[in-house]
């Protein structure tokens, strides 16, 4: 029986950006006989087909077990969560040297906890883009879209090559009652000692690609060490990124894992892995986009049942439900007043209702009981969770895809410390569980006709 705690803190080591998160996805569901779907061609679909969709950007994805039904009539199971997470990302003109040092200049994505990212070993990794060119030198036009050809590479360093060092508490006495970090003078990171021209040859032979060569980038720098289980129990994972990787494993896993509980299910099962949801989610592929709409009503018109005189694709929103997965705070055990004391989620105590008052969260009455349904079919505990309202509450991906679809959708989540921290906590226990409670989504009634 496969060990959801380790088999998640290997995902997590790869996923290091929201590109590997996607090439690690594409690599664990292709090993379960999904295939990419082409974007430009037409399509066809029948029950039981596993597909992939990527974005053009390749940092969001959708992988679907097409149902026995037209999903006009069948409706969707679906889960979302998110790839991005809090880090550091190099400007467009990110070098210099100072202090006889070379530095990488960094904007930050996210509300990322600044002191987190201090002397702590950097790996560096992303996305390389370079035009491609005929014989002649001239950069080369595609034949279907007339566009300039791009020829995208995801990298990754492999190892720490660099860090962003703190200023001694002798240079700065007040660090300690004050701690101000200002994020254009402070997160810059240093690369190594010498200048660019010595430096940066190393950096291109690390990443395999001549980054002076490159006509784009999206590279971000991110913790080096691995996540691992901590506590004398090694009930804890300590880590990067559990915001929102673990809810991306946990669903990508609960996806497959449903198909070995029941291959063939009358609705069509989704799970998708939004990028920019710590930025808002408005991007060509995010949350806020019609990313995951349009792809659904083509996969509708495109089941081989589908009828159009008989049948809208609209019509599969009606008998859909989402799960919106994303991480919650767990009461902190030196802050505890940081919660109110009935809402206050505890790690590895079961997965959390979020709900929100002013619709910060998609949950309503009937969402959260439908989702204590399929928990207690799991045998999964349920804990709750309400911000205090003289607090500040967030938002998810829940609101913007439930009122997108029109489909109903409950806010969850397992608890975490450190949110946005380089070393975030969440309960081993609770990878598992949440495994099982979306495998028991995808699966639905056991007893249910095809």
């Amino acid at each position: 029986m496969i060990d959801h705690a380790d088999d998640y803190i290997d995902f997590l080591n790869e996923a290091v950006t929201p590109f590997h998160a996607v090439a690690e996805l594409k690599r664990r569901f292709g090993a379960e006989g999904f295939s990419l779907m082409n974007t430009s061609s037409d399509w066809k679909v029948h029950g039981g087909d596993r597909l992939m969709i990527e974005s053009a950007d390749g940092r969001s994805l959708i992988a679907i077990v097409v149902g026995e039904e037209c999903p006009a009539h069948g409706g969707y199971s679906i889960i979302g969560s998110h790839t991005d997470s809090p880090d550091l990302r190099l400007k467009p003109v990110p070098v210099s040297e100072k202090g006889g040092v070379t530095r990488l200049h960094t904007q930050f994505h996210g509300g990322l906890i600044y002191r987190s990212w201090l002397d702590r070993p950097l790996d560096l990794g992303g996305c390389l883009y370079h035009i491609v060119r005929d014989d002649d030198g001239r950069p080369k036009y595609s034949v279907d879209s007339e566009l300039p050809e791009i020829k995208a590479t995801v990298v990754r360093a492999g190892q720490p090559v660099g860090l962003i060092p703190d200023i001694a508490i002798h240079l700065d006495r007040e660090k300690n009652d004050k701690g101000e970090i200002n994020p254009e003078k402070w997160l810059n990171a240093v690369l190594g000692t010498g200048s660019p021209d010595e430096v940066m040859p190393k950096l291109s032979e690390l990443l395999g690609h001549d980054l002076e060569k490159a006509d784009g980038f999206h590279l971000h720098l991110f913790p080096h060490q691995p996540a691992l289980r901590v506590g004398i129990d090694r009930s804890i994972i300590l880590g990067p990124r559990h915001d929102d990787l673990a809810m991306v494993y946990a669903s990508a896993q609960a996806l497959v894992e449903s198909l070995k509980k029941r291959s063939e299910r009358r609705r069509t099962r989704v799970a998708v892995f939004f990028d920019a949801e710590e930025v808002g989610s408005m991007t060509s592929s995010g949350a806020h986009s019609g990313f995951l709409r349009d792809n659904l009503l083509r996969l509708t018109r495109s089941h081989q049942a589908f009828v159009r005189e008989e049948m809208d694709p609209e019509q599969a929103f009606v008998e859909s439900f989402v799960i919106s997965a994303d991480m919650v705070h767990a009461v902190h055990p030196n802050h505890p007043e940081k919660h109110e004391e009935r809402h206050a989620p505890k790690i590895n105590e079961g997965l959390v209702i979020k709900t929100n008052a002013n619709e910060r969260y998609a949950t309503t009455g009937e969402t959260g009981a439908m989702f204590r349904a399929i928990c207690e079919r799991a045998n999964v505990p349920v804990q709750g969770f309400v911000i205090r309202q003289d607090m500040r509450c967030g938002s998810t991906i829940g609101p913007m895809t439930s009122a997108l679809l029109g489909a109903r959708t409950v806010d969850v989540g397992i608890p975490m410390w450190g949110m946005h921290s380089t070393g975030e906590s969440v309960g081993a226990q609770d990878l598992g569980r949440a495994v099982a409670a979306f495998a028991e989504h995808f699966c639905g009634r056991p007893e249910a006709s095809l």
